[in-house]
């Protein structure tokens, strides 16, 4: 996609791609109950748990579920991000759907491992004394959160260069 110095093509273009972008991943973050996924992250983070010799037990109460006592919620599934990028993927314009699918699955797989081993290693953090959950869970979790976006940005580029080619048009249209 090149949209060369012109800033109000590149307005327009970024407008026709934002606004969707924006819309399909908020109705993909806040409509659908995810309570079943939320029981799959627990499952497979007790999982993990357990390969390395920790005790991890999912419950669930209702609508809510439990990986021991810590409370597995839509924000910490990671489902945010995957909204987030299926809104990017989704909405750039002339990307073979080939690409798409290809694209959007590596981003989802990756985001789920990650976010299953990001849950299992705060809580050893925790169980294990190294530090307490108020260290454990934000700002390790948000530091892990920034890495993986980081590479998830360099994966979904790879496979579709519009988005990388859409973000410098923007930055160079700031700079001219």
């Amino acid at each position: 996609m090149n949209l060369g110095g012109n800033k109000h093509r590149v307005a327009l273009e970024l407008v026709r791609f934002v606004g969707p972008a924006v819309a399909i991943a908020l109705a993909l973050y806040y409509l659908p109950n995810y309570f079943f996924y939320e029981k799959l992250v627990g499952e497979n983070a007790a999982y993990i748990m357990q390969l390395i010799g920790m005790k991890g037990t999912v419950w669930a109460i209702g609508n809510r579920v439990f990986l021991n006592q810590f409370e597995i919620q839509r924000m910490c599934t990671g489902v945010q991000v995957i909204a987030v990028f299926f809104g990017i993927i989704v909405s750039i314009p002339k990307v073979p759907v080939k690409k798409r699918i290809v694209a959007f699955s590596i981003v989802a797989i990756s985001v789920h491992l990650a976010n299953i081993g990001r849950i299992a290693f705060e809580i050893w953090l925790l169980y294990d004394g190294v530090l307490p959950w108020s260290l454990a869970h934000y700002p390790t979790g948000l530091i892990l959160g920034i890495v993986s976006v980081a590479f998830l940005i360099v994966a979904a580029d790879y496979f579709i260069p519009q988005i990388g080619d859409l973000t410098l048009s923007v930055l160079d249209s700031f700079r001219s």
